[in-house]
Parts: structure tokens; C-alpha cells; sequence
């Protein structure tokens, strides 16, 4: 996923809930057939790590201060 300067809440909440449903996806995928477990295990530690964007001031920007 390509860095953006200018993202609002909204659209986090779109990115969490699409991730929420791509892992519920996995999850589902991996219980209904076990031989599938090595398979994702072996494909996700070939994965790098995307580098993190640390935002300081997140709370602040996107009115999270008091949640």
C-alpha cells in the first residue's frame, strides 16, 4: 500500500474493514481445509515487512485524542 499525506478517518476505517475481511477470509480458508496451513505459513514468511509510518501527532490530526 502506497503512502498518502492527506488520509482521513474515513478512509482508514474502509482500509481496517477491508483487512478485517481478508483475514476473516484467511482464517475461514485455513479451519475448512488444513492441508492449506503449510501452504500459507511457507507463502506469508517469503512476505517483507512493509515499513511503518510512524504519525506523531495521529490523535490530534484525526480527532482521536479523547477515544
Amino acid at each position: 500500500m502506497p503512502a498518502q499525506k492527506d488520509i482521513n478517518l474515513e478512509q482508514i476505517y474502509k482500509m481496517i474493514s477491508a483487512l478485517q475481511r481478508d483475514v476473516a477470509l484467511i482464517k475461514k480458508c485455513i479451519i475448512e481445509e488444513p492441508e492449506l496451513r503449510a501452504d500459507f505459513i511457507e507463502r506469508m514468511q517469503d512476505i517483507d515487512a512493509e515499513e511503518s509510518i510512524v504519525v506523531d501527532d495521529f490523535g490530534k490530526r484525526y480527532g482521536l485524542e479523547n477515544v
